[in-house]
């Protein structure tokens, strides 16, 4: 677009997209929390930011959205399980998107997939303040993300392809769109670290939707496409490498971090409640245990929020075998205590409940923290072929979702529903 146009459009262009609001009203938004995960032994963690596909416009939960339909198209070519949070405001743009991954603890997650460009498309942002703008944000990003996490730009949707653009100022919005992602793909193929996905033209419904989950689907498969690969263990983990919590920040930072999160949740201390006592009590006949506890760090002490089958509410931190559950986001499986010089002079291996079997997933807060566990215990030693992982995640996920219930998850807010639909 020649520049002299573009600048004196960019007033009309930006009355024009504030006059479309009232056009959105009354499009299905997600109404759930912004994630969404499918069932695995392991899992993987995204991050998705940005307007447009992330959204969720002509659907009513995330899981029908980008967030749910990424996690399954990820799981059905890695066989792991995926957890995908979602921050999304229709009207983000480029220079605004730090403002809100500032708070989104991204040392946490494996990828971090950006859908940006709508709005900026919508305003006429130029292709140099594009490029300086992108640059910003994936240095930032970079920053701080764990060593090996990948960053992806999904490229800007043909504008076209949504009624609302079929207009003479929509078509030069979709005319900027196809410039700014020339400059993207252009921008990622010489940077390492970041890789651009162009979206396809899907159907869009004439029923005034703008969106169905057919489209989210069809886009999330192209992006696990450029995943699924780079995501594999092997690959995004260099051999000695500390797990994803210890990379960028110290114990003491951790520590700080994980009581400043208790704090926020209101939990310590507090009497047993039957909805996590419910999720406790299934976990330990589920996976043929004599003990279950969702056990929470604090300080030099686990404080049992929920348990059965043990006789006690806490014990040192010195003996807790969570304490190395929550260092890694996956479960920890220990068949046999006594074989395991981590905790075969363990205080409850030797004496006392005498354990030998432990099984753990981390309990995360709403801000990234792993605060505690969902943990099976038993005397009896066992293959770990024999347990059932995937089982275990899902409970912990359960009662994680019970846990956050009441609070808003640290900024991963939904959408606003004022903006441009992508």
């Amino acid at each position: 677009m020649h520049e002299i146009l573009r600048w004196t459009m960019v007033p009309v262009m930006r009355a024009w997209v504030t006059n479309l609001d009232r056009k959105f009203l009354g499009i299905p938004l997600p109404l759930d929390a912004p994630q969404a995960h499918s069932p695995g032994r392991d899992s993987d963690r995204i991050l998705i930011v940005g307007g447009g596909p992330a959204v969720g416009w002509g659907v009513l939960s995330h899981t029908l959205a980008l967030p749910g339909s990424l996690a399954r198209a990820l799981t059905a070519r890695t066989g792991r399980g995926a957890d995908v949070d979602v921050i999304a405001k229709s009207s983000m743009t480029v220079r605004a998107a730090h403002r809100y991954i500032d708070f989104a603890n991204l040392w946490r997650y494996d990828a971090v997939v950006l859908t940006l460009g709508v709005g900026d498309a919508g305003q006429l942002t130029s292709t140099r303040a594009w490029q300086q703008e992108l640059a910003r944000l994936v240095d930032r990003i970079e920053r701080s993300t764990s060593v090996g996490t990948e960053i992806y730009l999904a490229g800007i949707v043909p504008l076209a392809s949504i009624p609302v653009f079929q207009t003479p100022l929509g078509a030069m919005a979709g005319a900027q769109g196809v410039a700014l992602n020339s400059v993207s793909a252009q921008y990622c193929a010489a940077r390492e670290g970041i890789t651009f996905v162009r979206l396809p033209t899907t159907p869009v419904s004439r029923s005034g939707r703008f969106r169905s989950a057919t489209d989210y689907e069809v886009w999330a498969e192209t992006l696990a496409a450029r995943m699924a690969a780079v995501l594999e263990p092997d690959r995004r983990s260099p051999e000695g490498l500390a797990g994803p919590e210890v990379q960028s920040r110290t114990s003491e930072e951790i520590e700080e971090a994980r009581h400043r999160a208790l704090m926020a949740l209101n939990l310590i201390d507090t009497a047993p409640e039957e909805r996590f006592d419910r999720i406790v009590a299934l976990a330990s006949s589920s996976l043929g245990t004599s003990a279950a506890a969702f056990t929470v760090l604090d300080g030099n002490r686990q404080w049992h929020k929920s348990v059965v089958g043990l006789g006690v509410t806490e014990i040192p931190r010195s003996s807790s075998f969570c304490t190395v559950t929550v260092l890694e986001p996956a479960a920890l499986v220990v068949p046999d205590a006594l074989l395991d010089d981590r905790f075969r002079n363990n205080p409850l291996v030797v004496s006392g409940p005498q354990l030998r079997f432990y099984a753990g997933f981390p309990i995360e807060s709403p801000s990234g923290e792993r605060i505690g566990a969902l943990c099976v215990y038993d005397q009896e030693p066992r293959a770990e072929r024999d347990v059932d992982v995937v089982l275990l995640r899902e409970l912990a996920l359960l009662l994680q979702n019970e846990l956050w219930h009441s609070v808003s998850p640290t900024g991963l807010d939904g959408a606003d529903g004022a903006g441009l639909p992508g």
